[in-house]
């Protein structure tokens, strides 16, 4: 009987080549249990012998392929007397079988780390018709020049599964000429095979560098635009010690960048249901924000801090017909005016000292067919401001330290809490860039003007917070609600909510009431408290001139608790009555407060 040992070379270039291609680690073994080839970690270790009881044991036994996913869940694992040295995060293994079903060995693909062990679990189905179908190859010719040629590359089986991959493959020799692609390459650059075949891959690509791991190149002789741009990436040379041939990934640019955004945008669906209250004032708002939705124009949304401006603009987006495309924030005022620039417009490589060398992609890129929201426009720096209108008016742009016009297509919202017509006035924004922003003005109404959101909005982060908090149910009493119905709210619905995340935390009872708010509540506590003063009061068996000191007594220690006792919080406390500081102390002194 043969052995796997007769087409060992064959065998050891096949394991490079897949590790190449799937980005995963690759070990062959005998029947005897016997490492003959492998890459990555396990290449110094080819001749070892591995232990009785592992998983490649027993798929020799029964003959059945096994995916170990994880390693403290595999019995096999626990029991392998090398399980406490072993680094691997999980591992896929395939019986290599002759027509007769005779075992000949097994192939199997580790993953060292995370990445490789999401990339074995994501395509396992994929991976093990990969293996089923290279495994009659191996068992079906052990002749080594036939292997060889079944197995190459320009072999239709491989191409086959080759071209099960989700990215563009492209073989090339030495020289970098062109000598096998995958389907995906043809649809990707739209050629067809006998144009590309035997051409230089420089030929193909515009500045193309061999020596460049990863690049950006758009294809030779073809309009640069949308799609025309496509990510080349060189994977690993067949043979390491001598360089014969070459594979180089392909990726659509723009492709590339909305994956991109997946994993660095804004992932949060909010819709227009998201954002609460049933006053007149606000669904008013919500409904002009529903009607622009469709549109393309610029939408600023004015409104004080923290009334949930970004949760307009994010759902806007979500009711666009760009809702498929990236939504991409960026807050004008949380970022240093030197950084904001290459933050927006990205930078190539050597655009200045510290700059990434690969460069970096910017937000309006990024945004490319989807939405940009420029969150506190008002402090987007002066000197950006006409960078931002030429973008806005031409539709592209050139990166910090680049050469090349980018073309990128976006809908822009903004947003701002401050009177941009005056900084128009005072030369703080500019007049030309005031109009392209302001074409449909959204004002979100204040806390303070739709009183009766104010319970509906309560009630909602109540709940969303003891779910969060892991707190059991709680409700708040008509009282505070009460309470939280007259307060100002000068920091409008983030003040509400930080307010509350507070009750949350520092109530231990179901019922929430006033006596738990904080004493730095806010300097309208105290008027607010009043109220609960006046009720507190008993009215039987007294004089209005009991009744009168009574309350006035109660305001003062009241005042006191919110302020303090020292000389300065009682000149405070004296502001705050519109009496001086000695008719103060009379009145401390006739109540007996100390």
């Amino acid at each position: 009987m043969q052995q796997l040992e007769d087409i060992k070379n064959s065998v050891i270039e096949v394991a490079d080549a897949i590790s190449s291609i799937l980005s995963v680690d690759v070990t062959v073994i005998n029947s005897d249990l016997v490492r003959i080839a492998a890459t990555g970690k396990y290449k110094s270790k080819i001749g070892e012998k591995l232990p009785h009881g592992c998983s490649y044991d027993f798929i020799l036994n029964t003959k059945k392929a096994e995916l170990i996913e994880e390693k403290s869940d595999s019995k096999r694992c626990l029991q392998c007397s090398k399980n406490e040295n072993c680094e691997e995060f999980s591992t896929i293994g395939y019986p290599l079988l002759t027509k007769d079903k005779e075992v000949l060995g097994v192939i199997g693909l580790i993953a060292f780390n995370e990445e490789q062990k999401e990339y074995i679990y994501s395509h396992k189905e994929e991976i093990g018709i990969f293996l089923e179908k290279l495994s009659l190859l191996l068992a079906g010719n052990l002749n080594y020049e036939s292997t060889i040629n079944n197995l190459s590359l320009r072999n239709e089986e491989f191409s086959n599964i080759v071209n099960s991959i989700d990215y563009g493959i492209i073989l090339t020799d030495k020289n970098l000429n062109i000598k096998n692609i995958n389907k995906k390459v043809l649809h990707l650059l739209g050629f067809k095979k006998e144009d590309l075949l035997d051409k230089n891959i420089k030929d193909i690509f515009d500045g193309f560098k061999v020596d460049v791991t990863q690049g950006v190149y758009s294809l030779k002789d073809r309009k640069l635009g949308e799609g025309n741009e496509f990510i080349v990436k060189t994977i690993k040379n067949l043979l390491a010690e001598e360089i014969e041939s070459y594979i180089f990934q392909i990726s659509n640019y723009s492709k590339a960048l909305i994956n991109a955004y997946n994993i660095i945008g804004d992932q949060n669906n909010i819709d227009f249901e998201h954002i609460l209250g049933n006053s007149e004032a606000i669904k008013n708002t919500i409904t002009l924000a529903k009607q622009v939705s469709q549109g393309d124009s610029s939408v600023i949304i004015r409104g004080e801090s923290g009334t949930g401006k970004e949760l307009f603009a994010r759902a806007i987006h979500r009711n666009s017909k760009r809702k498929h495309n990236p939504y991409i924030a960026i807050n004008c005022a949380a970022i240093p005016d030197n950084l904001l620039e290459s933050e927006l417009f990205g930078y190539d490589e050597g655009a200045f000292t510290g700059a990434r060398t690969s460069g970096k992609v910017g937000r309006l890129e990024l945004a490319n067919g989807g939405t940009l929201f420029l969150d506190e426009i008002g402090d987007l720096p002066l000197s950006l401001q006409p960078k931002l209108l030429r973008v806005l008016q031409d539709g592209n742009f050139v990166r910090l330290g680049g050469k090349k016009t980018i073309n990128t297509n976006f809908r822009l919202i903004t947003a701002t809490n401050r009177n941009l017509e005056e900084m128009v006035k005072g030369g703080q924004f500019r007049e030309d860039l005031y109009y392209r922003l302001n074409v449909i003005p959204i004002n979100i109404p204040p806390l303070r003007k739709r009183k009766e959101d104010i319970k509906i909005i309560a009630n909602a982060k109540l709940e969303e917070y003891c779910i969060r908090l892991s707190k059991n149910h709680k409700v708040f009493s008509e009282e505070l609600l009460k309470i939280f119905e007259n307060f100002p709210w000068r920091g409008n619905v983030r003040e509400l909510e930080n307010i509350i995340e507070y009750l949350v935390n520092v109530s231990h009872d179901e019922i929430i009431t006033s006596e738990q708010l904080p004493p730095t509540f806010n300097e309208k506590s105290g008027e607010i408290k009043t109220t609960k003063v006046i009720n507190s009061i008993e009215l039987k068996n007294k004089t209005l001139q009991e009744m009168t000191d009574e309350f006035e007594r109660e305001v003062l220690l009241n005042l006191i608790s919110i302020y303090g006792s020292d000389t300065k919080s009682k000149n405070k406390i004296a502001d705050k009555l519109n009496i001086n500081l000695s008719t103060l102390y009379r009145k401390l002194y006739r109540y007996n407060i100390n």
